[in-house]
């Protein structure tokens, strides 16, 4: 997979938001139909192993179906720990399912596969209503 990545951070009321957005070259779902779909995992993993962990496995198991692809993700980073050091409260990302009952399907199984905690959830757009669920 061919990704352009960006990292932003975004700080506000003291809470800092560290994205690392990836942009897919394969530019599929620019000119076809497409459901965009944000996963909230409520885990603290930082960027590097959230790809690792979650990102990669995702995206070669919906480009190996033709269901899909990750675009991008990040972190919500909270206040700093006892440590001082900052703490990521959740990580977020970013698909683009191009069938989306198929595609949440195969997303449901690997998240469970991989072993996303409870309280994962998905949040996406169907028939104009706004739809979020958990896994």
């Amino acid at each position: 997979m061919k990704r352009v990545w960006r990292v932003v951070a975004l700080g506000l009321f003291g809470i800092t938001l560290i994205l690392s957005v990836g942009c897919s070259a394969s530019g599929k779902y620019e000119g076809d139909a497409s459901t965009f779909v944000f996963v909230m995992i409520p885990e603290s993993i930082w960027p590097v192993a959230r790809g690792e962990k979650y990102e990669d496995p995702i995206h070669t198991a919906l480009q190996q179906d033709g269901l899909g692809e990750v675009t991008g993700g990040g972190s919500q980073v909270g206040p700093p720990g006892s440590d001082g050091e900052p703490t990521i409260e959740w990580v977020g990302i970013d698909i683009e399912l191009f069938d989306l009952p198929r595609g949440l399907a195969l997303l449901r199984s690997e998240l469970k596969r991989i072993g996303a905690p409870a309280g994962t959830t998905f949040e996406y757009e169907h028939d104009g209503k706004r739809v979020s669920e958990s896994l």
